[in-house]
C-alpha cells in the first residue's frame, strides 16, 4: 500500500534537488500549486494518469516515485556498450586521477577503492602507480574488460563485483575515490553513502569525487539514464565540511560518449581525514 507521507517527502525531495519551486512544477504539469502542496504533506496522492508525467519532470521512474528504491540488479546501462572491443570511456585516465597520483606520495600502503569502475582506465592507471586497487563495479561486460585491460599493462586489480547503492564497504581504504559514477546513488541514500565513504578512509587519506551538477544552460547528455540524478553546485563539499578541503572546482566539459559530441557541467573535489 502505498504511504502517501513518504510518497509525499519523496517528491518534495526530488523537486528542491530540480531546483523547483512548487509553483514552477505546477506549471509543468496542469496542476494548481495547490495540488503539489498536498501530495508532498501527504494530505493527497496524484492521479495515476499523471504519474509518467511526473516522473518525467523529476527524471525518475514511476517506481521509484510510488515505492522510493531502485531495483537492485547486477546489470549496468552501460553493458551494451561495454561489450564492444573499443573502450567506451577510452583508456586515457582522468584528469582527477592524474591529480591525485600527485597528492599521495607520503601515504602508506596506497589502498584504493574505485567506485564505478567501468572498464577500468581509472583503476589501471592507480594499480600501474602502486596502488592496491579494488575496483566496485555492476557491469559483468565492464569487469571483463577491466581484468583484461590490467593483464595487458602486466598489474593486479581486486575486482568487487556489485552494486556501489547497497554494497557495504569491508574495509578502510587510504582513498576512496569515484568519477562520473555516483550520480547514480538514490538522493535520499546520498549523505549515508558519503559518510560511509567517510568512516572507512583512514586518518590522514583522500576522498575525490568527480560528479555530474545540473546547469541551466547544459543540455542533458543523450545516454543520461532515467536513475541517474543531479547533483547542485555546493552539494558535495556540504558532505566534506569537517574535513580539509585540497581542492574544489566546476567545470564544463566536453564528452563524446554515445558517440554524439556534447557537454557536461561537473564539480571535482579532494578532501582529506584530517
Amino acid at each position: 500500500m502505498l504511504n502517501n507521507i513518504e510518497f509525499g517527502k519523496r517528491i518534495a525531495l526530488l523537486r528542491k534537488n530540480k531546483n523547483y519551486t512548487q509553483e514552477k512544477m505546477s506549471s509543468f504539469l496542469n496542476v494548481t500549486p495547490q495540488a503539489i502542496s498536498k501530495w508532498e504533506n501527504g494530505d493527497s496522492l496524484p492521479d495515476t494518469g499523471i504519474l509518467p508525467l511526473l516522473a518525467q519532470v523529476l527524471q525518475v521512474s514511476i517506481d521509484y516515485l510510488l515505492v522510493g528504491e531502485i531495483l537492485i540488479e547486477k546489470t549496468s546501462p552501460y553493458d551494451n556498450q561495454y561489450q564492444k572491443e573499443t573502450y567506451y570511456w577510452g583508456k586515457e585516465p582522468s584528469l582527477l586521477a592524474k591529480q591525485i597520483i600527485k597528492l599521495v606520495d607520503d601515504i602508506p600502503n596506497r589502498s584504493l577503492l574505485d567506485i564505478g569502475s567501468g572498464e577500468g582506465r581509472d583503476a589501471v592507471y592507480f594499480a600501474k602507480n602502486g596502488f592496491q586497487v579494488d575496483a566496485l563495479e555492476i557491469s559483468e561486460p565492464g569487469i571483463e574488460k577491466i581484468q583484461k585491460y590490467s593483464v595487458e599493462n602486466g598489474c593486479n586489480v581486486n575486482i568487487l563485483h556489485e552494486n556501489m547503492i547497497n554494497y557495504e564497504l569491508k574495509k578502510t581504504y587510504n582513498i576512496i575515490y569515484s568519477s562520473g559514477s555516483l550520480q547514480f546513488l538514490p538522493l535520499d541514500q546520498r549523505k549515508d553513502h558519503f559518510e560511509n565513504y567517510k568512516k572507512n578512509t583512514a586518518v590522514g587519506g583522500i576522498n575525490a569525487h568527480l560528479v555530474f551538477v545540473e546547469k541551466p544552460f547544459i543540455k542533458i547528455a543523450p545516454d543520461w539514464e532515467k536513475n541517474e540524478f543531479f547533483y547542485l553546485s555546493g552539494d558535495v563539499p556540504k558532505f566534506y565540511a569537517d574535513w580539509q578541503i585540497l581542492y574544489y572546482d566546476e567545470q564544463i566539459i566536453d564528452c563524446n560518449s554515445a558517440g554524439l559530441a556534447h557537454q557536461h557541467a561537473v564539480c571535482c573535489i579532494i578532501a582529506k581525514n584530517r
